[in-house]
C-alpha cells in the first residue's frame, strides 16, 4: 500500500510541479497588483446621473419591444459649460439589438459624433497625457469580448498603454483597459487554466488539475505521517 502510495506521489509531483508553481505565481502577483488599479478606477471620473429627473417608466419603453427583451439602466454624457454632466438612460437588449431611450423623455438615442466622444472621453480620463488614437470599432477586441459592438476605443499615449471604451451613444466608458490589467488578465488565465475565454472557472482541465493536485497533497500527508509517526517502544 505505501508503495503504491509513494509511487502515485512521485509521479503525481512531476506531472503537477509545473501547474502549481503557477498557481502560487499568478495568485501572488494578483494578490499583490491593486484591484482598483487593475480596473482603472483611478484613471477616469465617473458622474452620475439624477433619476430623480426620470419621467419616463421602464414599462414605456419595454412595451416597444418582446417580451425577451431585457432592460438595464445607464447614462448619457454631455458637456455643460465644460463640465460633465449625466443624463440616465434606459438600455434594452433585445433579439441581439441594443436600443436607448432617454429616461427623461422617452427620446430614442442615437450615436454621438466622433468629436463629442472625444471629448466626452478627455473630460473622463483622470491621467496626463493626451489623446493618441481614436477608432470606431465594428467587432470587440478580446479584451472586451463581452461588450457589444459598434463602440469606441480610444486610447492614450501614457506609460500603462491605457485604453477607453465607450458606448457610441451614451458617451459613457463602459470599460478601461491597461497594461496591469492585461498583465492581471494573464495570471488570471494561468491561474483558472482557461487558456481561451479566461473566464470559465469550471473547465474541466482545471478540476482535473485541482483533483490531481488534491490526490497529490493527501499521498504526501500519508507518507509523512508513516515516516515520522511515532514508534512504540518494545517491552524489555
Amino acid at each position: 500500500m505505501l508503495k503504491w502510495c509513494r509511487r502515485l506521489h512521485n509521479w503525481l509531483g512531476l506531472l503537477l510541479v509545473a501547474q502549481i508553481l503557477l498557481w502560487f505565481l499568478s495568485g501572488l502577483v494578483m494578490a499583490v497588483l491593486p484591484i482598483e488599479q487593475v480596473r482603472g478606477e483611478h484613471l477616469r471620473s465617473q458622474p452620475l446621473a439624477n433619476w430623480q429627473q426620470a419621467q419616463v417608466s421602464p414599462a414605456v419603453v419595454l412595451a416597444q419591444h418582446s417580451s425577451e427583451a431585457i432592460l438595464n439602466l445607464s447614462q448619457q454624457l454631455a458637456v455643460t459649460h465644460s463640465h460633465l454632466s449625466a443624463v440616465p438612460v434606459y438600455v434594452i437588449d433585445d433579439g441581439g439589438q441594443r436600443f436607448r431611450y432617454s429616461a427623461v423623455d422617452g427620446s430614442l438615442l442615437t450615436a454621438l459624433a466622433e468629436q463629442d466622444i472625444s471629448q466626452l472621453a478627455q473630460l473622463q480620463y483622470q491621467g496626463k497625457a493626451g489623446l493618441h488614437q481614436i477608432k470606431l470599432l465594428q467587432q470587440a477586441p478580446a479584451e472586451v469580448r463581452h461588450l457589444p459592438a459598434p463602440l469606441w476605443q480610444l486610447q492614450f499615449a501614457d506609460s500603462d498603454n491605457t485604453h477607453f471604451y465607450l458606448d457610441p451613444a451614451t458617451g459613457a466608458v463602459l470599460r478601461v483597459r491597461t497594461d496591469s490589467w492585461r498583465w492581471f488578465d494573464f495570471f488570471w488565465m494561468l491561474h483558472i487554466m482557461d487558456y481561451d475565454e479566461r473566464s470559465n472557472f469550471n473547465n474541466p482541465l482545471l478540476i482535473t488539475t485541482a483533483g490531481a493536485s488534491l490526490l497529490f497533497t493527501l499521498t504526501g500527508i500519508l507518507l509523512l505521517w508513516q515516516r515520522y509517526r511515532p514508534r512504540r517502544k518494545l517491552a524489555i
